[in-house]
């Protein structure tokens, strides 16, 4: 197959002419009108996945448009891809590496039989027990306070999220701290506020190469070194790598590093070994039950039929917002405080996994992939950005989190939250028409004109879709399914793009070239360049003088 064909292969499938009919008919239908005309509507398009309550009957679905999604699925051959991931196949083919994520959350029922994960999971445990019973010290005999995951990208988002949606558990056992970004003032910042003789590293690197890490990394064990006036600063210090050699190399005890397998991404690694920030703050058990929560929704995609699979009808929807109604953007609105971090962890796994322009063999693809994924916590967003999503000319389908019941019920607060959440779908769905708006300003006494003219101004659309998820409370297991949920979401969109999501070449080829600058920057000038960059590179050099 030639370039040229590959990019037209998809949108030349029967099933997408009958999808993109399908949009064109459904563009006229209200989605208040479908509730209208449907009273079990929210019955038939919701259901419990592990921990969580999905609704999606907010969207633009009816039973003709799931059939042709799920004939699209079919002929994408979804199932036999998942079975594939699951199986343990090399789905990641530009690296030939397995991507079977749910053999890791197995350990935690007890079902797993991979031993190179065994060990992995065997070796966590001792070491956060080590530490919480004050058998692992530091350099002057002194139990650790407080511990600092080194890290960048997977190896950060996911154990910074997890350790600040379980703050609110009453058990945390240390401080966290995480330094991921390489400006001087993030590890500077992190330094300043800990005890040196009760402070452990973590140095998480799947490569122990990447040059953020490392870079930190060295500047925090030399501040160890100098504050505990110590040149054996070891017992401070645990890596998680998938290179152990690289590792003690650095200077890293065999005994304090914590090997994970090579086929794990950093941005699905949260539930491995890079995890362990994760159980040294909130205990090995939340660890665990977070696993769970992740399994349950692996066993929920694996025995549920397509028709009924909630996280792969809303990897569809994805796909026939994507490429059947033009929509680009996706908004994250966590109405709970401790998943304020969610939209940038899912700004990864979504837009690192999705953002590829050619499909699994290298063929130029002639369809949209993935989104802009966006948002932050709610009501923070409403009296920001909520605007655009209300009365904006572009529809962006939105994902409404919370959670029913509070860690911390003060008076109604929580009622006032759930309120909004709700509040916010019901009213992108239902919209306000001018006439509308107008009859409630007369209602309140507004002059005719006045109304008529204002009434204008306040009418909104509507018809916009949503999906609102809620759990009992944030606990570990829901957040696991939660994650979980959105994984195998972004799998199905991918595997009906016939695309790679495991891989990201465009981040490696960046951090490439800046250590090709790098050296350029210390020189003052670099070759091959363009003036601009030239140009740049040269103010740099002149104001270090």
């Amino acid at each position: 197959m030639t370039q040229d064909d590959a990019s037209h292969a998809l949108s030349a499938l029967p099933e997408w002419q009958t999808l993109t009919q399908l949009a064109d008919a459904s563009a006229s239908t209200l989605l208040k009108t479908r509730f209208q005309n449907d009273p079990n509507r929210a019955q038939c398009y919701s259901g419990d996945l592990g921990s969580l309550f999905v609704d999606y009957s907010k969207h633009h679905l009816d039973q003709d448009i799931l059939d042709a999604l799920l004939a699209l699925a079919d002929s994408a051959k979804l199932s036999e891809k998942l079975s594939a991931q699951r199986s343990g196949a090399a789905v990641n083919n530009t690296e030939n590496r397995k991507a079977s994520y749910p053999d890791l959350r197995q350990w935690a029922s007890k079902t797993g039989s991979d031993p190179e994960l065994a060990n992995m999971y065997d070796k966590m445990p001792q070491l956060v027990d080590a530490v919480h019973s004050g058998k692992h010290t530091g350099t002057t005999g002194k139990a650790f306070t407080d511990v600092v995951n080194i890290g960048i990208g997977g190896s950060d988002f996911g154990p910074r999220l997890l350790c600040d949606a379980l703050s609110n558990q009453g058990s945390t056992k240390l401080k966290a701290h995480f330094a991921a970004n390489i400006d001087p003032s993030v590890i500077s910042d992190i330094l300043a506020q800990t005890p040196p003789e009760t402070t452990l590293f973590l140095v998480a690197s799947k490569s122990f190469g990447t040059q953020e890490t490392r870079s930190n990394a060295e500047a925090a064990m030399a501040w160890l070194r100098a504050a505990t006036g110590q040149q054996d600063i070891s017992d401070h210090v645990i890596a998680i790598t998938s290179k152990p050699s690289a590792a003690e190399a650095f200077g890293i005890k065999p005994s304090q590093i914590l090997s994970v397998p090579e086929w794990i991404g950093g941005r699905f690694s949260v539930w491995s070994g890079f995890g362990l920030a994760v159980a040294l703050y909130a205990g090995m058990d939340a660890f665990k039950d977070f696993l769970l929560g992740g399994h349950d929704v692996d066993q929920h995609v694996e025995n549920t039929p397509l028709t009924d699979n909630i996280p792969v009808i809303l990897g569809l929807l994805d796909v026939w917002y994507r490429n059947f109604w033009g929509y680009t953007s996706q908004a994250i609105l966590p109405y709970e405080h401790r998943l304020g971090l969610l939209p940038t962890y899912l700004q990864q796994l979504f837009m690192e996994s999705a953002g590829k322009s050619v499909d699994v063999n290298g063929n130029r693809l002639g369809t949209g992939t993935g989104n802009v994924i966006w948002g932050t916590e709610g009501t923070n967003g409403q009296h920001s950005f909520h605007q655009l999503l209300h009365q904006g000319g572009d529809a962006i389908p939105c994902d409404f989190i919370t959670a029913l019941r509070s860690y911390n019920p003060i008076a109604d607060q929580h009622q006032a939250l759930v309120a909004n959440c709700f509040g916010q779908s019901l009213v992108l769905m239902n919209g306000q028409s001018a006439a509308e708006a107008e009859a409630e300003l007369l209602s309140q006494g507004v002059p005719p004109e006045e109304a008529a003219t204002l009434g204008k101004h306040k009418a909104m659309l509507g018809n916009k879709p949503s999906t609102t998820i809620t759990m009992e409370m944030l606990t570990p297991r829901a957040l696991g399914s939660l994650i979980a949920l959105y994984e195998y979401r972004l799998f199905t969109a991918s595997f009906i793009w016939n695309i790679n999501p495991f891989d990201q070449w465009g981040v490696e080829r960046g951090k490439q070239v800046s250590k090709l600058l790098m050296e350029g920057l210390s020189n003052g000038g670099a070759k091959d360049v363009d003036s601009s960059t030239a140009q740049l590179m040269q103010r740099f050099a002149k104001a270090q003088q």
